[in-house]
């Protein structure tokens, strides 16, 4: 061992410089670490979310669906381009174009839109003819994100007259 009258003034200086070095090193981990666990909450939260909105938009989409199996005429009378909102009332779903408010967060619509097809009954995006059969119906959720972000995610899926 070494005490400290055989070390000289230069060894035991390059020693606190060594010291010095090594808590920095071990500081600058340390708050590496803190800030990847931060960011993996974050990012394990906004996938949950995003998971909660897709699953919201598959609600949604499935309460039009129970919508056009109660009445296609009560459907295909729903304004084109509207919003309408997902409620259930004495036990059904219904479209209100009144917003009901978030749900935990998240508020979840849809909007129907006309259906025009080809000569061969393909779907297409202009021209062709008018589908009065066919509604195309596009959910949306959106929310705010962790941080401020607003976040939207859509589904579209066609719905048609099936009585």
């Amino acid at each position: 061992m070494f005490d400290k009258k055989t070390l000289s003034n230069h060894e035991r200086g390059l020693t606190i410089i060594e010291i010095l070095i090594v808590i920095a090193i071990v500081t600058t981990a340390f708050v590496g670490m803190l800030q990847l666990t931060s960011y993996g909450a974050r990012s394990e939260g906004s996938a949950k979310d995003t998971v909660a909105a897709y699953l919201l938009a598959r609600q949604t989409l499935e309460a039009a669906r129970f919508v056009r199996d109660d009445s296609w005429a009560t459907f295909s009378s729903l304004s084109i381009g509207a919003t309408y909102y997902p409620v259930q009332s004495g036990g059904k779903w219904t479209l209100s174009a009144s917003n009901p408010g978030a749900i935990d967060g998240f508020t979840p619509s849809l909007v129907l839109n006309q259906v025009y097809r080809d000569a061969n009954h393909n779907i297409v995006s202009s021209g062709g003819s008018l589908d009065a059969g066919t509604l195309n119906v596009v959910a949306s959720v959106e929310w705010t994100a962790r941080g401020g972000a607003a976040r939207t995610v859509t589904l579209e899926t066609y719905l048609a007259n099936i009585q």
